[in-house]
């Protein structure tokens, strides 16, 4: 599932929350308890995991 930031407009407090992008839930600012509002562009996060993501891992060991 993806991971979400929101922003709660009343005091400004940010947070990440995950939850299914079909899902519209409420959330509610852990300090001040108003509703927070999504942000847009969030919610796909790349996450590199593994080796070839370096210009020194493509390199040819035998030096050709």
């Amino acid at each position: 599932m993806p991971t979400y930031d929101y922003l709660c407009i009343k005091c400004g407090n940010k947070e990440e929350h995950i939850h299914g992008m079909n899902a519209e839930p409420e959330v509610i600012c852990c300090k001040c308890g108003n509703i927070m509002e999504k942000q847009v562009g969030t919610g796909a996060r790349l996450i590199f995991k593994g080796s070839g993501f370096y210009q020194t891992d493509y390199k040819n060991k035998n030096g050709g």
